[in-house]
């Protein structure tokens, strides 16, 4: 089956990335988050990402592809829009701690280079050597994970029967939803010094789901499903992400992950011949928003400039989104022209 660009899953891919932006936005517009599900949008991602690398690549893989050329790859469409939004965040991380809007002895010298250093080479940031607590810079920890996913699946997952994953997804889910629960925290996991475990069980079962759904595409098993409007099923989305949770909610991060994501992506891939064409720039924007939007936030909430480090201004707010749309479309306009992918050309995360 020839590959193509599925332009719904652009519009998805945009609109997941824009809901991880709001959920960051704490105190911004009003005090916490204001799309308290936003973060389930990592959990798209992963699985995003997985149809599309088994989309543009899984016959490549099969026919002598190695894993190495696969990684390079990779690496040449990924890294160059992460080490530029990275450079920006580490620029604003040294002008927060040398300007002294954070107030703390453990900000040295030392942990500003430990932070701008782990944060340029994709390592995800927990604590620093001696225990110091500092604001994370970029989603790396998911970046990081989805290569974990990406290397297992190159160095010979892409191998294994289609019943396989769905068993390996099937426990993965099971065993998440459970920390889940046990956590009493949902899954909002992954991101703390002692959850690389736990940052794997959301990324590989998600990845694993990506390639089911595309074998189950290459087979057209879903040619009888109903095409349904793209713009409804983006904005199903935008009602997940912005379901309220005054606690943690393991229940309903498992149904929206194990159930929502994936029929979301299967129903925009079946309607894609639908998709409106302000899709395509939404899917181009996202990944340079998901690495530069963290460190422009923490300019807003940790210093005066925004004049939103006391106090919530929806307008100015708004003011904070529309930069770090502005700085997304900029990073997208200069890298672009330097990424030559194999066809089809295709971003796969923002994630």
């Amino acid at each position: 089956m020839e590959a193509k660009r599925f332009h719904g899953l652009d519009g998805l891919r945009g609109v997941c990335a824009i809901t991880v932006m709001l959920f960051h936005c704490n105190d911004l517009f009003h005090t916490g988050p204001i799309f308290q599900h936003g973060f389930l949008a990592v959990d798209m991602f992963f699985i995003l990402s997985g149809f599309v690398i088994a989309l543009t690549y899984e016959e490549h893989l099969k026919t002598g592809f190695g894993v190495k050329t696969f990684l390079r790859a990779r690496a040449k469409r990924l890294l160059p829009v992460y080490w530029l939004g990275a450079l920006l965040n580490i620029a604003i991380f040294i002008f927060i701690l040398s300007a002294g809007y954070v107030a703390a002895p453990g900000y040295t010298p030392a942990l500003m280079i430990f932070v701008s250093v782990t944060t340029f080479f994709l390592i995800p940031q927990f604590l620093s050597p001696d225990n110091t607590p500092f604001p994370p810079l970029t989603i790396a920890w998911s970046l990081f994970m989805e290569w974990v996913a990406n290397l297992l699946y190159a160095s010979g997952a892409f191998r294994l029967k289609t019943s396989t994953l769905l068993a390996i997804t099937a426990a993965g889910w099971g065993l998440m939803t459970i920390v889940g629960y046990r956590l009493h925290t949902g899954w909002f996991v992954g991101v703390g010094q002692t959850d690389f475990v736990y940052g794997i069980l959301r990324a590989v079962p998600g990845f694993f789901a990506g390639v089911v759904i595309y074998r189950w595409h290459a087979a057209k098993l879903f040619d009888r499903l109903p095409a349904i409007s793209p713009e409804l099923l983006l904005t199903l989305w935008l009602v997940i992400a912005a379901v309220p949770a005054f606690t943690a909610t393991p229940t309903f991060d498992a149904v929206a992950v194990i159930a929502g994501c994936p029929l979301l992506l299967v129903l925009l891939i079946r309607s894609d011949a639908k998709a409106p064409r302000y899709c395509k720039p939404l899917g181009d924007i996202s990944y340079p928003l998901y690495t530069t939007h963290r460190g422009i936030i923490l300019l807003a909430q940790l210093t005066p400039i925004f004049g939103l480090d006391k106090h919530p201004d929806p307008l100015r707010a708004l003011g904070v989104v529309a930069l770090c749309l502005a700085v997304a479309w900029g990073l997208m306009k200069i890298t672009t022209p330097k990424m030559k992918p194999l066809k089809p050309a295709y971003c796969t995360t923002p994630g």
